[in-house]
């Protein structure tokens, strides 16, 4: 499930589930008053913002707000509030339960920072892997390839005879025009493009010059996802360029299958 479908889906149930809460608690509400009810719509509201984000948390807050007006103060099933001690539990279930919701959204945003990390880590270490002597250099691309959602990978000599292609039908693909920046992936070109996510690579793809000397070896990239690369998705590329450059550096074995 795509994480707006997953916001979506919890700003439902949080809204839902206010509105049943509510109901369950009518008979509550002569036993106890509205500021001692609120407690449960806040617990509603803390968990939801944890688990759904912050679109579903603050939809749970105001919800519940409505909820304990109309189902538990008095005049009830009104939108009107008569005594003073129902106003504050109302405004504070309010108030507390939109702070509920704005750590949902940063504890939401901490789980996907890490989650991305983690599969940068991974698509690094299976990179690794694929760069060992006696390695597959068109495997070797492709897994480079596939870790950062590229379209297609293409490595080249100095002279722009094809070395290795991944995926292979690319080898007669017309070369990309715009040179990158080893260390921020940035052409020449000042109007760089964003996606959703961030960075993304020039729209007939970008060259990363992996080897100098007189024979230097390029890089070819192309891009293969519309939303982009994050920022650390972005270093990571930079990273796994580099370790592609130490794996063909002169006596190396990738280095002698790409001579």
């Amino acid at each position: 499930m795509a994480r707006q479908d997953s916001e979506f889906l919890w700003m439902a149930i949080g809204a839902l589930g206010a509105l049943v809460l509510g109901v369950v608690l009518i008979p509550l509400r002569t036993v106890t008053s509205a500021s001692n009810l609120a407690f449960a719509f806040l617990a509603l509201t803390i968990v939801v913002a944890e688990v759904g984000g912050r679109g579903a948390g603050l939809a749970t807050a105001v919800v519940s707000a409505l909820s304990l007006n109309f189902f538990l103060t008095e005049p009830y099933l009104t939108l009107t509030i008569n005594r003073p001690d129902d106003i504050v539990a109302f405004v504070a279930l309010a108030v507390f339960g939109l702070i509920a919701a704005a750590f949902g959204r940063r504890r939401a945003r901490s789980s996907e920072m890490l989650g991305r990390a983690r599969d940068d880590l991974i698509a690094l270490e299976r990179l690794a892997g694929s760069l060992k002597p006696g390695a597959s250099l068109e495997a070797a691309l492709e897994d480079f390839r596939r870790s950062f959602r590229l379209a297609a990978v293409a490595l080249r000599r100095a002279d722009d005879r094809l070395v290795a292609a991944a995926p292979a039908d690319y080898a007669a693909r017309p070369m990309p025009g715009a040179p990158l920046n080893p260390r921020t992936l940035l052409s020449g070109d000042q109007r760089h493009r964003l996606g959703r996510r961030g960075f993304r690579l020039p729209e007939d793809g970008g060259r990363l010059r992996l080897a100098e000397g007189p024979e230097p070896l390029w890089l070819d990239l192309w891009e293969g996802d519309e939303e982009g690369l994050s920022g650390d998705e972005q270093r990571a590329l930079v990273v796994a360029a580099a370790m592609l450059r130490l794996a063909l550096k002169p006596g190396s074995a990738l280095s002698a299958r790409a001579s």
